[in-house]
């Protein structure tokens, strides 16, 4: 497994020369910062393990718990390392720090303490990369269980399913060779694929095998039917082997691939004496779960394949929409007809989003309920069989398995899952039929202002998620009847846009309003920000395609000018009102009688 630990350590708060003298005989990457905002983005650059807190005055001491809070209470990291450093005459309040904070260590700034102020530093790293390498190896873990759940989707070839796998196995085993023995009935072994590529390394593992008889330990795997991990038995049979591959092989890992009680192959691999000690006995028992995996994968191969198909067409299906969104908002930059198109491709991106992500919680709670459904069939037969003993322990089975998977959990998740998903698909095939038919008619109905918003909200989590309290106050009394789709997506993109220009601004105490009054013959429905505000020249040019305020990379410019366009298709209009660092309100007018069509 590849080191991917990041050695960069971010110190925030004023220089010190004695911190400097403790972090130069480390030979570590050090990044400074000594303000919020330059911490912010170096730790979004940089995303470090460890963080270094330089506290010598009251002001570098608020920077410290501005940092911490942020950290610890916004954006719920429980997991990177602080380390407070401090001079012997200011000590801050250490108990409610490590209390409040998790605070790894607090080490005092001085000469005389210079060797044990690198000690621990040292050790904090250290600490932090046995974290992220333990966390890796759980993540490679998981991606061999997961890898044969997810197998049957991207290959229906048995075959390419098995050299999948045993890639992935090969992996998590740190196995510097392998190769797949297929076992016939009378249980004779034929080599059918071997790693690496190596034309002599065919002869030398039929040699070593004494193929097509198998060995003891071979015959142990087959009638065991259960993964074998051991010393190899015989240094001299597979001398060979090692020089060819220029390595001292001790160890092997022997893999039976069961369907329906029978061994229809036995997967071998071939582990360094270097690599022995990455093997554990929590590997040995996740390759037996994936062994359990595998089993009900081919079992099961039809209806997964069934099941592969619907979720293919499906996916397939909105990738294409999404695709299409893509190349709609390239070319449609280049010509004043094509903006309202590039705005439609901007519209669809957040349902769209929403729904596609939900696919991954719908495969893996589709994968619980087969297994589930499996255990039934199991039941069923055993009931039809009158075996009362198979039939207790499948019951017990079925019971543990519901507690374990949260099945119930799941069925109630899945409900809401595709609820959410049916309104994200309906915003967007809304959103399809309004282009289709530009000089149509609206689809009006009658709307809720606070289901709107709830939905909007919904939608927008999945992309901004953002802590920002949102206020309402709507006080109109007639029913508005209009077109709900471009009414979410115009408070969509307002609420959207309030949301990023809040946390780029880092405002102290940031705020949302979404109000709503009636006046005349027209309902004004407004969302505010507290935010840096925009000034007249700029106000001018808001609802310009393309326009924005944000740095590269930060913004389309399309989202306000979409919003213009929805406001006067719906016969209403879209006003700014602003006061430079104070706020600025979007404010959209509705007419009460209006048919919605467009002006």
């Amino acid at each position: 497994m590849e080191n991917s630990v990041n050695q960069m350590v971010v110190v925030v708060g004023p220089e010190s020369e004695e911190l400097d003298k403790v972090l130069t005989q480390l030979q570590i990457q050090v990044h400074r910062a000594d303000t919020f905002k330059l911490f912010k983005k170096a730790f979004r650059k940089h995303r470090p393990g460890v963080l270094i807190l330089h506290v010598n005055d009251s002001t570098s001491e608020e920077l410290a718990s501005q940092v911490l809070s942020h950290i610890r209470v916004g954006l719920q990291d429980k997991d990177t390392t602080f380390i407070v450093a401090h001079p012997p005459q200011h000590m801050p309040d250490a108990l409610n720090w490590i209390e409040e904070y998790s605070i790894a260590s607090f080490i005092t700034l001085s000469s005389e303490k210079l060797a044990i102020n690198q000690s621990v530093i040292e050790r904090n790293i250290k600490a932090w990369q046995r974290f992220v390498q333990v966390t890796e190896q759980h993540q490679a873990e998981s991606n061999l269980l997961m890898s044969v759940a997810h197998l049957h989707r991207n290959n229906n070839n048995v075959n390419e399913v098995m050299l999948q796998f045993m890639q992935a196995l090969s992996s998590i085993a740190c196995a510097s060779a392998q190769c797949r023995i297929k076992i016939n009935a009378q249980g004779e072994g034929t080599l059918t694929s071997y790693a690496p590529d190596i034309n002599t390394l065919e002869s030398a593992l039929t040699q070593a095998f004494q193929l097509p008889t198998l060995p003891a330990y071979l015959h142990r795997a087959l009638k065991e039917k259960k993964p074998q991990i051991d010393l190899l038995p015989s240094a001299e049979a597979f001398s060979l082997l090692g020089q060819i591959l220029s390595l001292k092989l001790s160890s092997y890992l022997i893999f039976p691939i069961v369907v329906y009680g029978k061994v229809l192959e036995l997967m071998v691999f071939f582990i360094d004496e270097s690599a022995m000690e990455s093997v554990s006995m929590r590997q040995i028992d996740v390759i037996s779960k994936a062994a359990e995996q595998l089993t009900m994968l081919l079992e099961r191969k039809e209806s997964e394949r069934r099941l592969k198909k619907q979720c293919t067409r499906l996916k397939s299906a909105l990738i294409e929409l999404k695709e299409t969104q893509e190349q709609l908002a390239h070319s449609e930059k280049m010509a004043t007809v094509g903006q309202f198109a590039a705005g439609i491709a901007h519209e669809i991106n957040n349902p769209l989003s929403f729904v596609l992500s939900n696919f991954g919680s719908m495969d893996n709670y589709l994968d619980s309920i087969l297994n589930l459904q499996n255990l039934h069939d199991q039941f069923l037969s055993a009931v039809e069989m009158g075996n009362q003993h198979r039939r207790d322990e499948i019951k017990d089975e079925i019971t543990h398995y519901r507690g374990q998977s949260e099945i119930d959990f799941i069925y109630d998740d899945m409900r809401e899952i595709v609820a959410q998903s049916q309104m994200g698909l309906s915003r967007v095939s809304e959103i399809i039929k309004d282009l289709q038919s530009f000089h149509g008619k609206s689809k009006q109905s009658q709307l809720d202002l606070k289901t709107l918003l709830a939905q909007s909200l919904t939608l927008l989590r999945s992309t901004e998620p953002s802590d920002i309290p949102i206020k309402t106050a709507f006080s109109h009394q007639s029913e508005i009847i209009s077109n709900a789709g471009f009414i979410q997506q115009i408070l969509t993109n307002l609420i959207k846009n309030a949301y990023q220009i809040l946390e780029i601004n880092e405002i102290s105490e940031p705020i949302i309003e979404v109000s709503s009054e009636e006046q005349g013959d027209n309902i004004y429905i407004s969302v505010k920000d507290n935010g840096p505000g925009i000034s007249l020249e700029q106000q001018k040019r808001v609802f310009d395609p393309f326009y924005t305020t944000k740095t590269v990379g930060e913004g389309t410019g399309l989202g306000l000018a979409v919003s213009y366009n929805l406001s006067k298709r719906l016969g209403g209009s879209l006003l700014i009102d602003s006061q430079l660092n104070k706020y600025c309100k979007f404010t959209l007018v509705l007419p009460i009688n209006a048919d919605g069509s467009p002006h």
